[in-house]
């Protein structure tokens, strides 16, 4: 039986039996020396490490075309993926094919050659290993043959400036470090986390708000009619409301509302939704669907916004728009790699006003609110920056009587900036944010949301299990749950 190869998910031996594999000993190793002057000795300065290259013999049998344009495609992707060979299968390496895989064809039989490049030459375990903090300490245990990266887990159980790993003489920080002469730093001001599930709804008011698109365009107008469905930790369209077949087309569906207590000047918005095909496999790319979130100063003016829209009863498309006051800055289109019509689309959008200056993030969500696409704009606009946010309108809408989407909010956060220089706003902890450091890639998300700036300048930059035992601690000026998650790794 032929080596199981998996490939990003993708079992390669359905299309090539392995007849040989070159994996080497660990990474290419460069020792680097210096001549030292007037003598022949030579003076040690260290070594460096490449990523390894392995050799990956292969031979296929029959439907020689249909089976290379089959691998082509499973190794046609953008980034190192995960690799696992079936003589290993509890660890992986993160790898990525490299040159050309010529394949030389007689008569029914093909072979050929792999160039993986290994990431670091280093493989992962697939089982995670889990140390929790207690008393703000955590012991771990390496036991693979090289240092590991540490993911961090940590959940604020008060307000907090910041955080800091500490292990031996490295400090891992997060957060922003105020000193007594840095007066400039205003706090922010967390005025709303909320849910969106039933212990919310008091706060929102059904069908009273407006919506952007083509509101006031006589008979052809969006209509606001409907209801929704507060459920756990999310709100759900239930009923998009009626349409009339004589009369002219229009988006139709239920609006939410909710009152700020007092109007911001400056400040951060976080909303996280839902908006995806339902039925049968194949009926899905007939759905269509809009979705609104804005924000209005307390005349009803608006003052910045997004919508997601499906206009296409042909094929699975959404395009995205940012507006600021009444006029559209950006219109763009879900990437294919977004966009797959058996799931929809799960994401956030964060929208941040501070003076003049206008910021749209938009990022797609993968399990355990991962970041897997995002695109971010940034503009300035003197006229609207004078408008301060008072009321958060939802909008949510069917096309006529054709095939509607799941369309749900399922959570909002809302923070007022204190200042109109955004270099001064402290990057700060609340009760109740969730942090997590990605200790492969390196990335820092605050409650799903992606912000390296949160990583303090002068710290550490990663955080790492030498073998064997060693010891962690948590310093900060809050108090905060948390653990470290690894994967042991080998040379």
């Amino acid at each position: 039986m032929s080596l199981s190869v998996m490939f990003d998910g993708n079992e390669l031996n359905e299309i090539l039996d392995v007849t040989d594999l070159r994996r080497n000993v660990g990474s290419p190793r460069t020792n680097n020396f210096q001549r030292m002057s007037s003598s022949q000795l030579q003076r040690y300065l260290g070594y460096t490490k490449d990523n390894a290259v392995w050799e990956m013999d292969f031979k296929m049998k029959n439907d020689l075309i249909e089976k290379r344009r089959g691998l082509a495609a499973l190794l046609n992707v953008d980034e190192p993926k995960e690799l696992i060979f079936g003589d290993e299968p509890d660890k992986y390496v993160m790898a990525v094919p490299d040159g050309e895989t010529p394949v030389t064809e007689q008569v029914f039989l093909g072979k050929g050659t792999i160039q993986w490049i290994v990431v670091n030459g280093k493989s992962y375990s697939k089982d995670i290993k889990q140390f929790s903090f207690i008393d703000d300490e955590a012991t771990v245990f390496n036991n693979g043959t090289d240092d590991a990266p540490l993911d961090i887990h940590a959940t604020f159980t008060s307000d907090a400036d910041s955080i800091g790993f500490v292990q031996e003489e490295e400090v891992v920080q997060f957060g922003t470090t105020i000193t007594e002469d840095e007066d400039d730093f205003v706090p922010s001001e967390r005025v709303i986390r909320d849910g969106m599930g039933p212990t919310y709804r008091n706060e929102w008011k059904l069908n009273v708000g407006r919506p952007r698109f083509k509101y006031d365009y006589g008979e052809g107008s969006s209509r606001v009619t409907g209801n929704v469905r507060w459920v756990e930790s999310k709100v759900r369209i239930s009923d998009f409301g009626t349409f009339k077949e004589d009369g002219p087309s229009y988006w139709h569906g239920p609006t939410l509302t909710r009152n700020l207590t007092e109007s911001l000047d400056n400040f951060t918005a976080y909303h996280r939704f839902k908006l995806k095909p339902g039925g049968k496999r194949k009926n899905r790319p007939k759905s269509l669907g809009l979705l609104e979130i804005n924000y209005l100063d307390a005349d009803s003016n608006f003052v910045m916004g997004f919508s997601l829209k499906d206009n296409n009863p042909n094929k699975a498309t959404i395009m995205y728009d940012f507006f600021i006051g009444d006029h559209r800055v950006f219109r763009g289109y879900l990437p294919n790699k977004v966009l797959d019509y058996t799931t929809g689309i799960f994401g956030y959008i964060e929208m941040t006003k501070i003076g003049n200056e206008f910021s749209f993030k938009l990022c797609h969500l993968k399990e355990g609110f991962r970041e897997n696409w995002s695109v971010k704009k940034t503009y300035h606009n003197d006229s609207v920056a004078m408008l301060s946010a008072k009321t958060i309108n939802f909008y949510g809408a069917q096309w006529k009587q054709f095939r509607d989407m799941i369309t749900e909010w399922t959570s909002t956060t809302v923070t007022k900036i204190n200042t109109e220089d955004d270099t001064l706003v402290p990057l700060v902890f609340y009760e109740g944010d969730e942090l997590f450091v990605d200790g492969q890639s390196n990335r820092v998300y605050i409650n799903g949301i992606r912000d390296d700036n949160y990583r303090v300048i002068g710290s550490s930059q990663f955080l790492t299990a030498p073998t064997g035992q060693s010891e962690f601690s948590i310093v900060s000026d809050g108090e905060a749950d948390g653990y470290l998650e690894m994967r042991e790794c080998y040379l």
